[in-house]
């Protein structure tokens, strides 16, 4: 059973935490938006050879920087729980009123929202600085937004779970953030890839995510042609959940930043 007063309470001091830091802001938004820049010009030749003749570049780097940096909101997670244990802040949390579950939503929510927030405003710069070009009905982009948000935030819960150190979950959270992205067709686009990257490349969320967004960007599909790409995002997030469910233990001793 939620309690809303007490939910209500943990999220407004995660916010006030939030508000503190610049840093999130830069990564999830200013960064790409400089890539983007950057970027654009040199993938419209590998888009125009895969068969899109009137792409300009913006079809790749937008959705591309959105979902690479998207994914920095597993750190953010992550960092959410073990500030608690850097300030000595956990066990007093945990003798609150609060449940364990509404203890684990004030954590995510907050990055859920940030998340779709970060996506609508990195493509409304792609619409309006670089161009971007949505064939399909961008409503469409909607579920898509939301699946990717709610997956990486369970990546997030699932790396505080498994790693004991906030070290470790960081690291985690950077090498998987350069590491899906190049093989899920962020970085580069998907048909440039390597074989053997291709190969691997669906078991990442990356893939299935600009998977989705080139099929409504580049070829105009509509629901129902990204119905797989949905249903792999909210199936990853599924089994990060019960990964979290199965490993998180909230008497374990976790140690955050020194």
């Amino acid at each position: 059973m939620i309690s809303l007063p007490h939910l209500a309470v943990l999220l407004g001091h995660e916010i006030r935490l939030a508000r503190r830091d610049p840093l999130p802001i830069m990564v999830l938004v200013i960064f790409p938006v400089i890539t983007m820049a950057f970027l654009k010009p040199a993938f419209q030749p590998a888009l125009v050879q895969a068969g899109h003749l009137g792409a300009n570049g913006a079809e790749q780097v937008v959705p591309g920087q959105a979902v690479i940096s998207a994914f920095f909101v597993v750190s953010l997670v992550s960092n959410g729980f073990f500030f608690e244990h850097s300030l000595n802040t956990w066990d007093r949390l945990r003798a609150s009123q609060a449940t364990s579950l509404e203890i684990i939503l004030s954590k995510t929510l907050p990055r859920i929202a940030m998340s779709i927030a970060q996506f609508v405003v990195i493509f409304a710069a792609g619409v309006w600085l670089f161009d971007l070009n949505i064939r399909g009905d961008a409503v469409t982009l909607v579920p898509l937004i939301l699946a990717i948000a709610l997956c990486l935030n369970m990546l997030g819960v699932a790396a505080t779970a498994v790693f004991r150190t906030a070290q470790q979950a960081q690291s985690f959270a950077i090498v998987g953030m350069v590491l899906f992205g190049a093989l899920g067709g962020a970085l580069v686009p998907f048909d440039v890839l390597p074989e053997w990257a291709q190969a691997i490349a669906p078991i990442t969320p990356t893939y299935w995510a600009m998977k989705g967004f080139e099929s409504v960007i580049l070829d105009g599909e509509g629901l129902d042609g990204i119905a797989a790409e949905i249903g792999a995002l909210s199936g990853m997030a599924a089994l990060f959940l019960a990964i979290s469910l199965r490993r998180f233990r909230f008497d374990e001793r976790k140690v955050g930043w020194m």
